[in-house]
Formats: C-alpha cells, sequence, structure tokens
C-alpha cells in the first residue's frame, strides 16, 4: 500500500516539476524576446506589439503564480496559452497552425500540467 501512495505522490511532484521547469524556461524566453525586441528593434510600436506585450506578461506573472497557487496560476497560463496561441494564429501569414502551436503550446501543456496538479492534492 505505501508504494502506491508514494507513487501516486511521485507522480505528482514529477509533473509540477516539470510544469514548472516549462513554464519558466518558456516565460524566460519570452521575456528575453520582449526585452530584445524592446532596445534592439526599429520597427514602431503597433497595436499587434501591445497585445503581444500584454499576452507575454500575463503569461509571465501566471507561471509566477502558479509557483505558489498551482491553480490560480495554472488557470492564468492555460487560459493566456489559449489565447496567445489564437492571437498567432490570426496574425501568421504562413502556417498559421505551426505559429499557433509553437507560440501556445508549450505553455498550454504547462499550464494543464499545474492545474493537474492542483487538482491531485486539493
Amino acid at each position: 500500500m505505501a508504494y502506491v501512495i508514494g507513487n501516486k505522490d511521485g507522480l505528482t511532484r514529477w509533473m509540477r516539476r516539470l510544469a514548472r521547469g516549462m513554464g519558466t524556461i518558456v516565460a524566460a524566453f519570452f521575456l528575453l524576446i520582449g526585452i530584445g525586441s524592446a532596445f534592439g528593434d526599429s520597427i514602431p510600436w503597433s497595436m499587434e506589439s501591445t497585445v503581444i506585450t500584454v499576452l507575454f506578461t500575463t503569461l509571465v506573472v501566471g507561471v509566477i503564480i502558479a509557483w505558489w497557487r498551482e491553480g490560480i496560476g495554472g488557470l492564468i497560463v492555460t487560459l493566456g496559452a489559449i489565447t496567445l496561441g489564437a492571437f498567432a494564429y490570426c496574425t501568421a501569414d504562413h502556417n498559421k497552425v505551426y505559429a499557433m502551436v509553437v507560440m501556445g503550446g508549450p505553455l498550454l501543456v504547462s499550464g494543464i500540467l499545474f492545474l493537474i496538479c492542483w487538482r491531485r492534492t486539493s
């Protein structure tokens, strides 16, 4: 019996680490891209830039919240990833599905893992 309980806790711990690692890496990448674009880009600020900035900020804040509150943070990350994927689909010129999966996919997986971990521990 102890092994069954230990395995369940081990699986939750593994999923939590995967969600945190994946979310943190992608959020850090988004921050790096945003900072680099802000200082090194000569393209004028547009409505698309504003939407991307708000979405990236929301996702980064969601990952930070998910480190302490998996339910709330996971929900923010999941909804933000869906919104970012939809935005990428609408604004991409070619390969719309690829843009959607690349932009929203990793954080969608991370957000769902956060929600699963929250559900398993509550």
